[in-house]
């Protein structure tokens, strides 16, 4: 009878923990797949699940695209009793390698912007733009505001890069609150909001936060800093593009995606 008993112990003791972790794993290891994951629009459900083996939340990825026509994938952001955290394996894009080669705030670099300009004016009129605008230097949230004329920095339009210090993947600090803070991200800085979601990471959550492609430090940082390094823009028209990149606040424009009216 001893044995059962122990098996029952450890059993309740386990949905106690994992019950204690269930707004966690959403916000934490939710929002983190979306900083993971900037080639993505990241939807992660309001329910938690909890058993005694795990806890989860109900993801949905879909590739970013001008027409939101990309690629979707569901599955579930989990942690087991171990703490150890499993999130669906995403396909990579052409947005990839361009995150990769990244270099907000690094400085001007007229060669990149000279090669972006071609690009954009290559563009028909009627052209829509998925675009990563990077930033020669960084700023807070009110200097891209009037740099850029940017006025929906709070909205579920325009994404950020938090930091030029690459993840584990390879790729820079991404930011988009309205995928954990939802109807929040509408009348909140995304600063703010990135600082408190980093406040949740604690030492526990280095091994998964690798796991995941990100690096516990590189957040940390970019918290303390609060700057932005470059923007995810989505359907905006080549005019516009061309009108930000000959701001001198701003490095360069990399297009992924485009589409056209009518298309």
């Amino acid at each position: 009878m001893i044995v059962p008993a122990l098996i029952l112990i450890c059993a309740l003791e386990g949905v106690h923990f994992l019950g204690e972790r269930s707004g966690r794993v959403r916000e934490v290891y939710g929002g983190a797949f979306q900083v993971a994951h900037p080639e993505y629009h990241v939807l992660v459900d309001s329910t938690v699940r909890t058993d005694p083996l795990s806890t989860s939340a109900q993801v949905g990825a879909f590739e970013l695209h001008p027409r939101s026509e990309g690629r979707r994938a569901d599955g579930t952001v989990s942690t087991n009793v171990l703490g150890l955290v499993s999130a669906p394996d995403l396909p990579e894009t052409k947005m990839s390698p361009l995150l990769r080669s990244f270099g907000g705030g690094r400085g001007p670099a007229e060669p990149a912007k000279a090669r972006a300009r071609e690009e954009i004016s290559a563009l028909p009129d009627n052209a829509f733009a998925t675009a990563i605008v990077e930033l020669a230097a960084p700023l807070k949230e009110d200097e891209l505001s009037t740099a850029l004329e940017v006025r929906d920095i709070r909205s579920d339009a325009l994404y950020l890069f938090v930091s030029e210090s690459p993840g584990a993947a390879g790729k820079p600090v991404y930011w988009r609150a309205c995928a954990i803070y939802e109807r929040e991200c509408e009348s909140t800085s995304p600063i703010e909001l990135f600082r408190r979601w980093a406040a949740e990471l604690d030492w526990t959550d280095a091994l998964n936060l690798r796991s995941l492609g990100l690096d516990l430090d590189v957040l940390r940082q970019a918290a303390r800093q609060g700057e932005i390094y470059g923007l995810l823009t989505y359907g905006y028209s080549g005019e516009s593009l061309a009108e930000w990149l000959e701001r001198p606040e701003v490095r360069t424009v990399k297009i992924v995606e485009t589409t056209t009216i009518g298309s």
